[in-house]
C-alpha cells in the first residue's frame, strides 16, 4: 500500500486499485460500498471497458463470491497457499481468509 502514497513514492505513486492491499473483485465495477471509495478507482481502465465497466461485469448475476476473480493481493495469495498445500482450514475459513478485506 505504501506504494499508493506520494510521500513515500514520489512521482511513481500508483492507484489505490493498482497496489497491493485491499481485495475486491475483478472484471466488472466496484461497487458503491467499496470501503477504499469509488474515486480510488477513478484512473482504473477498467471502468470504461464495455463490459468491466457494468455492474456484473464478466459474471452472471448471483455466481457466488467463491466464483469471482479476486486482484491480487495478500487475502487472495494466503488463500491459494493454503489451498493447494492442504490445510485443514474447511472451505468457509478459507474463505474468511480470503475475503476478510
Amino acid at each position: 500500500k505504501v506504494l499508493a502514497l506520494p510521500e513515500v513514492a514520489g512521482e511513481h505513486a500508483l492507484e489505490q486499485w493498482a497496489v497491493v492491499g485491499d481485495t475486491f473483485p475483478v472484471g466488472c465495477a466496484p461497487a458503491d460500498e467499496c470501503v477504499f471509495g469509488l474515486k480510488s478507482f477513478e484512473a482504473n481502465p477498467d471502468l470504461k471497458h464495455p463490459i468491466y465497466g457494468t455492474e456484473y461485469g464478466m459474471y452472471k448475476a448471483n455466481c457466488g463470491i467463491t466464483n469471482l476473480m479476486m486482484s491480487w493481493g495478500h487475502d487472495e495469495y494466503m488463500y491459494w497457499v493454503l489451498k493447494e498445500n492442504g490445510c485443514s482450514i474447511p472451505e468457509a475459513g478459507l474463505n474468511m481468509i480470503r475475503f476478510h478485506s
